[in-house]
């Protein structure tokens, strides 16, 4: 009979907003491990002057972008279909600024194994060497505490990720002086090499600036308030 007939309008008939979230958390988390091992085998390649290694950090972008297109394309799907408002919206707002944050990191690191290809063969002096082994490790730490910190909807890290960039940005300064030495008096090649090499400053630096922005947006995501901000709810 139609009176028995049963309609799938009940919460079963689709996946719930909370579900939504819980998938597109769950693939950022796998991008931010992506990104995070692109960062290390990209400076391991640079340092070993390993162009096979170096040549698989630009495939495996291939990979990264095509998550970081699934997400997004989630995300818009959520927007459009769920309608979240306040804390969920927060939520997907910052899970579109991660996926973006994340995604450049990657490709910053597709700049790295390049600089791998532009400058081989290549001898590091040993404070290039130091300067760039430390500058890949914070990097690499950087993106993977925020990366905890949204898994894990910690705020208290956005403080402590800005501290740890105070660092990133001397090493940068530091690598970028040190460049400008080995062009000094030097043939064409070696300053080609220095000009990378402080390039590649550059990309460090940026990658950490990223952690830190994202363990920002966690605080918002969590708390609603901004950097500078006083911790109220707005």
């Amino acid at each position: 009979m139609s009176g028995d007939a049963v309609t799938d309008s009940g919460p079963e008939a689709r996946k719930t907003l909370q579900d939504e979230l819980d998938e597109v958390r769950a693939d950022l988390i796998r991008l931010g491990a992506l990104t995070t091992e692109a960062i290390t085998a990209g400076t391991q390649a640079f340092l070993d002057g390993d162009l096979t290694m170096a040549e698989r950090v630009v495939a495996s972008d291939d990979v990264i972008d095509d998550l970081y297109h699934q997400i997004e394309d989630h995300i818009i799907l959520i927007l459009a279909t769920q309608s979240p408002v306040a804390a969920d919206l927060r939520t997907v707002i910052t899970m579109l600024r991660i996926n973006h944050e994340l995604e450049r990191d990657a490709d910053l690191m597709v700049n790295v194994a390049k600089t791998t290809r532009r400058i081989y063969p290549h001898e590091l002096d040993p404070k290039t060497r130091g300067i760039v082994d430390r500058m890949g490790v914070q990097a690499a730490n950087q993106t993977r505490l925020a990366i905890d910190a949204f898994a894990d909807r910690d705020p208290s890290w956005a403080a402590a990720l800005a501290d740890m960039d105070d660092a990133m940005d001397e090493l940068s300064k530091s690598l970028f002086r040190h460049s400008l030495t080995l062009g000094t008096n030097a043939d064409e090649g070696t300053i080609v090499k220095a000009m990378q090499i402080a390039l590649l400053a550059r990309h460090y630096e940026r990658i950490a600036d990223h952690a830190v922005t994202i363990a920002e947006r966690v605080r918002f995501m969590v708390t609603g308030t901004h950097p500078g901000q006083d911790h109220d709810q707005v």
